[in-house]
């Protein structure tokens, strides 16, 4: 699989898009559907590889419920737990499939978060 400098730079924007408009995110990665990192930004002590594997799996799951369910593309998961949200949306390009993971607080508004996280996808599909 061939990452172009052009998607690296997106992922890189969309990070720092993510990180300035979303109130009480702690972490943005953006990984490939095979599990591998392509950008990445923490403010707490998450572990990007970790979170990329997983996000990776949870993505794979959802697309095969999806298709079970007779629902299509899965296209986003979302996890609560105790003290804050994840977020893993598809970002379908052309070229690849990048998988955009948003790891928040427990005071995010998950609405927004999901709001720029689409809009970050968008970007991204059309690297």
């Amino acid at each position: 699989m061939q990452i172009t400098p052009r998607i690296k730079l997106a992922a890189e924007s969309v990070i720092d898009t993510l990180m300035r408009e979303i109130k009480g995110v702690k972490a943005v990665v953006i990984s490939t559907e095979d599990g591998l990192e392509l950008a990445a930004r923490v403010e707490n002590t998450a572990q990007v590889a970790r979170l990329s594997a997983i996000a990776s799996s949870l993505a794979a799951l959802g697309a095969v419920a999806g298709e079970e369910s007779n629902l299509g593309d899965c296209d986003n998961v979302s996890i609560e737990a105790t003290h804050g949200h994840i977020l893993m949306l598809q970002a379908r390009h052309p070229e690849l499939t990048l998988i955009v993971s948003v790891v928040t607080g427990k005071d995010a508004i998950i609405g927004q978060v999901l709001y720029f996280a689409k809009q970050a996808t968008l970007s991204l599909q059309h690297a």
